[in-house]
């Protein structure tokens, strides 16, 4: 199959669950083209994209990177597009609402009119926003095939807060194939105006190959790890408080967290103002690798996520099927669909969303119950086996993508 994913920025290096899906299906023989945007800020990228030379595959249709342009230059350019779409390629029939509500809609179009992408099979869109813009293209002929969308989190909830309630109703009308990848998100489609018949749930996955299995053993200081882009809604304010009450009651541990963000300096503040410079780590942005060597030397990963002030939530985070995989004990909270991966008690725990002192309390039980690690980790790994694995998840995919080329 001829297979386009359409996303907003790639490389990603936060966006590892999108590049383990794009290598699947280039494993599995489909010829995979990239709509970006833009190349991500991020300093490091994922070996796959290297080995998969995958930049061969790209095709940017926003600025070039590094290029800044004023909220001026930004009219210009959108005003001159606009005037070329209209005069040379007869997209006058895209309405001006159209290209007034979603700006990058005069970017993509402007680039398919120039790369022809019209005998693509498969359109996969990652995220809302994206979604939106390919089926727009798709009615004016500049893209063909069949449109998928899958929803991660933000698309669902500060993207309709941004743009109103309504701004979905032309995909949900639309032939498209609707996938969030978890119910929770599914219930939110609906809510939102979606049909229950245009929507399927569909995980995504990890490499289980990639996370070799090695129960943690109990030591004296519990080495604790997060991985996470340092933002609001990773609630890592609650993890520094709830590491501070453990070391107030006399517990030894030692947390690294793994990421970078708008939040860095905020939270490198609070680390300060706690006295826990020695406790606490800030490691910076992570490869795929230097995670997994992290997280290999520690017994217990959070993810204390919670629902920022502007709505935004996680969809599943991937660092915890990660650390399921690799047999880690996970304390995560009650948030979005994270409960379709972590039962409580069974293969991790939950704990209530801005709640560090039942978080602390969650990590002091794992402290004084080591004799439970072993089940719990064990559970874990099937859990992720059976339902987050990326080559049955892929599979699937690929089944569904067959299913509406050849019904």
């Amino acid at each position: 199959m001829k297979i386009l994913v359409v996303v907003g920025e790639f490389p990603k290096l936060s966006q590892t669950f999108i590049l383990n899906q794009i290598t699947g299906l280039i494993d599995a023989g489909h010829e995979v083209t990239i709509l970006a945007k833009q190349p991500a800020p991020d300093q490091k990228v994922h070996e796959d994209v290297r080995r998969y030379r995958l930049q061969e595959r790209v095709i940017y249709y926003g600025a070039s990177e590094g290029v800044r342009m004023g909220k001026f230059r930004k009219l210009q350019q959108f005003a001159k597009g606009l005037a070329g779409l209209f005069l040379k390629h007869g997209l006058h029939q895209i309405r001006l609402n159209d290209f007034v509500r979603h700006p990058n809609l005069i970017l993509m179009a402007r680039c398919l009119t120039q790369t022809d992408l019209s005998d693509r099979q498969i359109i996969l869109a990652h995220f809302g926003p994206n979604g939106i813009l390919a089926q727009k293209c798709m009615e004016r002929g500049l893209l063909g095939g069949r449109l998928f969308v899958a929803f991660h989190g933000y698309d669902m909830l500060r993207y309709v807060r941004q743009k109103g309630n309504t701004v979905y109703q032309d995909l949900f009308r639309s032939p498209a194939i609707l996938l969030p990848i978890s119910d929770f998100w599914r219930q939110r489609c609906l809510s939102l105006g979606a049909k229950p018949e245009q929507i399927i749930v569909h995980h995504m996955g990890i490499d289980l190959s990639a996370f070799q299995a090695e129960a943690a053993e109990p030591e004296e200081t519990l080495q604790i790890v997060s991985a996470a882009r340092l933002v609001e809604k990773k609630g890592l304010d609650d993890a520094i408080e709830a590491i501070r009450l453990l070391v107030q009651r006399g517990f030894k541990v030692h947390y690294a967290i793994a990421g970078d963000g708008p939040l860095a300096g905020e939270l490198h503040q609070r680390i300060q103002a706690a006295g826990l410079e020695t406790v606490i780590e800030l490691v910076g942005w992570c490869t795929q690798e230097e995670w997994i060597h992290l997280a290999s030397r520690a017994q217990l990963v959070l993810a204390p996520s919670v629902t920022s002030s502007d709505g935004d939530m996680e969809g599943i985070p991937v660092q915890l099927m990660e650390a399921l995989a690799m047999e880690r004990l996970v304390i995560a909270t009650r948030h979005s669909g994270i409960p379709e991966l972590i039962a409580d008690g069974a293969n991790g725990w939950l704990v209530a969303e801005h709640d560090p002192v039942g978080l602390a309390a969650a990590i002091e039980a794992v402290i004084r119950n080591p004799e439970r690690w072993t089940k719990i980790v064990n559970q874990a790994r099937q859990t992720v086996a059976k339902e987050f694995n990326i080559e049955t998840q892929n599979a699937r995919l690929i089944r569904l993508f067959e299913r509406d080329i050849n019904p």
